[in-house]
C-alpha cells in the first residue's frame, strides 16, 4: 500500500505450525487486502470504482469493504468534513512528488470533485457521480490491514510478535524475553528518533505532515489538504498515538493532523487515548510526552 511492511514472531508457533507458514500466510493476507483496498492495483476495487464515476455504473461493496467506508464516513461527520476519502482530484493542484509543483489555480476545478456527501448509495453499491471523482482508503485501510494481520497471528497461536506496515505498529504481548516492546517515534525536525515508547498489547500510529512537501510562493506547504479548502492544512507536523486497535489509533491521529494546533488537541483529548504531538523547534506536548518527561533524561 505504498510503503515497507515488517513481520516479527518471537515465541515458537503452535506444534501445527511454523514460523515460516505463519509468515506466508500473513504475507498473502497482506496481499490480498492491497489487491482490494489499494488505489495503485489497477484490478482493485477501488480502482474500479473510481472507473466507473460517472457512468451511473455502481460498484457492489462486500461487508469489510463496506465498514471500511462507513467508517470513513463516520471520520468525514466527525472532523466537519476535513477527513475525506474523496479528496484527491486535489493532486491536480498540488503535486507532492519528487520535483511536484502547486497550481493553486486548478483548486476551484478540483473542488468540484470532491465531497463524501457527493456519493450515491443504492443498498450496498456505491457510485461516483461525476467523471474524474475517485476514492482512496489510504487513510485508514493500512491501519486496519495492521490489525487484520494481528489477529490473525493471534489465531495461529502467537503469543509474542509485531507487525509494522509504514510506520504504524501492533504489537502481541510483550517481547520473547518478556520486555516491552520499544516502538520508535520519528522526529519531525530531522533524522533519527524523537523518542521511543513501551508496548505491550498495543498500537501505534502516527501521522505526519513533514515527509513530504513543496515550496510555493516562497512557503513551505506539507501535503495533508483541507479538502473544504483545496490548500495545505497548517497543522501538527506530527501526532502519535496509543490504542488497543490500529485502526482506531490511526484515525485519531490524522484527523488531528488535519486540524490547527489548539482543535487538535482538543480532539486528541476528548479521544481519551495517549497521545504525542509535536511541531518543528517545540517541544512536544501530550500524555505520552508527560510520561516520557518523568522519566531519567526526559525526551532528548
Amino acid at each position: 500500500m505504498g510503503g515497507p511492511a515488517l513481520l516479527v514472531i518471537d515465541t515458537p508457533p503452535r506444534a501445527q505450525y511454523t514460523a515460516e507458514t505463519i509468515l506466508n500466510q500473513a504475507i498473502d493476507l497482506l496481499a490480498s487486502l492491497e489487491s482490494r483496498f489499494s488505489r495503485y492495483r489497477p484490478e482493485s476495487l477501488i480502482t474500479q470504482i473510481n472507473q466507473r464515476s460517472g457512468t451511473g455504473h455502481y460498484t457492489d461493496l462486500d461487508t469489510e469493504a463496506e465498514a471500511l467506508f462507513e467508517l470513513a464516513g463516520q471520520l468525514w461527520t466527525e472532523s466537519e468534513g476535513l477527513f475525506d476519502i474523496t479528496s484527491g482530484p486535489l493532486r491536480h493542484a498540488w503535486d507532492f512528488r519528487s520535483g511536484g509543483k502547486a497550481a493553486p489555480d486548478n483548486i476551484g476545478q478540483a473542488l468540484e470533485l470532491v465531497g463524501y456527501g457527493h456519493i450515491e448509495w443504492l443498498g450496498n453499491s456505491c457510485h461516483l457521480p461525476q467523471a474524474g471523482m475517485e476514492v482512496d482508503l489510504g487513510g485508514i485501510v493500512k491501519e486496519y490491514a495492521v490489525d487484520r494481520t494481528t489477529a490473525f497471528l493471534r489465531n495461529t497461536g502467537v503469543t509474542s510478535g509485531l507487525v509494522e506496515l509504514a510506520g504504524d505498529v501492533a504489537v502481541i504481548g510483550s517481547q520473547g524475553d518478556e520486555t516491552p516492546w520499544s516502538i520508535g517515534i520519528q522526529d519531525p525536525n530531522g533524522p533519527g528518533l524523537l523518542c521511543s515508547v513501551s508496548l505491550v498489547d498495543a498500537a501505534l500510529a502516527t501521522s505526519g505532515n513533514y515527509a513530504r512537501t513543496l515550496t510555493h510562493d516562497e512557503k513551505k506547504y506539507g501535503h495533508l489538504l483541507d479538502p473544504r479548502s483545496g490548500w495545505p492544512v497548517s497543522g501538527p507536523d506530527s501526532v502519535s498515538v496509543i490504542d488497543a486497535h490500529c485502526l482506531a489509533a490511526g484515525a485519531v491521529a490524522t484527523v488531528a493532523c488535519l486540524k490547527h494546533e489548539g482543535a487538535a488537541i482538543d480532539w486528541l483529548r476528548d479521544s481519551q487515548l495517549p497521545w504525542l504531538l509535536c511541531n518543528a523547534g517545540e517541544r512536544p506536548v501530550g500524555p505520552i510526552a508527560e510520561t516520557l518527561s518523568s522519566m531519567v533524561g526526559g525526551i532528548e
